[in-house]
């Protein structure tokens, strides 16, 4: 089974959209506001950080994490 890659970009900008600022995400997920726009730029979070800020998405948002259509090649 293959399994597509979360949309660090997408899931971002919609917690954004519903009014939680980078600084407020970054503060939950305790990581710098930077570090969460380098995810929001592309860059992929560490697992643990990743599942906080889903973790935050999936309780404010949606249960139904958004997902990268397509594989990047690395």
């Amino acid at each position: 089974r293959c399994q597509l890659p979360v949309d660090w970009f997408r899931l971002i900008t919609n917690l954004e959209a519903k009014g939680f600022s980078l600084r407020y995400q970054s503060e939950s997920v305790q990581v710098s506001p930077a570090t969460v726009h380098y995810w929001k730029s592309g860059g992929e979070p560490r697992h643990s950080a990743g599942v906080r800020l889903i973790d935050l998405y999936t309780t404010q948002i949606s249960t139904e994490v958004p997902l990268q259509t397509t594989i990047k090649s690395r």
